[in-house]
């Protein structure tokens, strides 16, 4: 039996989902959320801290409803603490943002409210479709094949129909499976923000050193170990200036973006001169 303000009572509501789900399934299979397994299993077992836990919602374009600090102040911190026997310390941590998760959903059973997930509005008017695809900019690819001296790419292994956005003489969609086919010539990436990242991100690297000219669009996550492994020394990188709107959307995205080319740094260079503001780092291969 689920005991009151246990996690489990913790549901998610966001726009595509027919049922509540756990906060647990939401957590492991939410688009572009880099939080280790660790981290992840903690939220789910409520010991994580409340602000790791909103930190990551941020970055996804998701909010905790209600706010904590609402909620910390909807009666007054000694009569809340009362409520929920909790220490007035607590609280006043709660309404700055602090304090557990566990603390936090404790508060809400003890007032009767429900805690929620909600996608925000800026973030799903970026989304194409209610998977994890992000379609890319019209503009953006105009300027890279400019950059390139092209009308379109050779290759386009991930869209997300065979008739989509990216200017390209084949185009695989899921269905082709890109990852398991080899790749040829000028090809342009725009993975699926997964958990299939890294293994898009590493087959970029494998297919330059196998002589085809790779283009991809990345969020920027420099501290993530895909990164480490297959873009930083492996690929020019081109960080963006801002965030991009993604498919025409109204808002911009909640995540920087980069593009990483690899197996042609001159390409990159031009690439980065016809992007105002963008940021240039060459890739330092090691010796083997």
């Amino acid at each position: 039996m689920t005991r009151p303000g246990s996690l489990p009572g913790l549901f998610i509501v966001y726009t595509g989902l027919k049922n509540e789900t756990h906060m647990y399934h939401f957590l492991s299979h939410l688009p572009d959320l880099d939080l280790p397994r660790q981290t992840i299993h903690r939220i789910r077992k409520g010991q994580g801290r409340l602000a790791v836990l909103m930190a990551a919602l941020r970055e996804a374009g998701y909010e905790l409803r209600p706010d904590p600090a609402t909620l910390a102040q909807k009666v007054g911190q000694r009569e809340i603490a009362k409520r929920a026997g909790l220490a007035r310390m607590t609280v006043a941590a709660l309404a700055r943002g602090e304090g557990t998760i566990q603390s936090y959903v404790t508060l809400a059973a003890a007032l009767k409210v429900t805690p929620r997930i909600a996608e925000r509005k800026s973030y799903s008017a970026c989304m194409s479709s209610r998977d994890q695809t992000w379609r890319t900019p019209q503009d953006l690819l105009a300027s890279i094949l400019a950059a390139a001296g092209r009308s379109e790419f050779d290759l386009d292994p991930c869209s997300p129909s065979s008739d989509g956005p990216v200017p390209a003489l084949v185009r695989w969609t899921e269905a082709d499976d890109g990852l398991s086919q080899p790749w040829r010539g000028l090809v342009f990436v725009n993975p699926p923000y997964s958990r299939a990242l890294p293994r898009w991100v590493a087959k970029c690297a494998d297919e330059a050193n196998a002589g085809a000219v790779v283009i991809g669009l990345v969020p920027s996550r420099t501290d993530t170990r895909w990164w480490h492994d297959a873009v930083a020394d492996q690929a020019d990188v081109i960080m963006l200036k801002g965030r991009l709107r993604f498919g025409g959307g109204a808002h911009a995205a909640p995540f920087p973006s980069a593009i990483a080319v690899w197996g042609d740094p001159a390409l990159a260079e031009r690439i980065a001169a016809a992007l105002p503001g963008a940021w240039h780092i060459p890739a330092q291969k090691t010796a083997a």
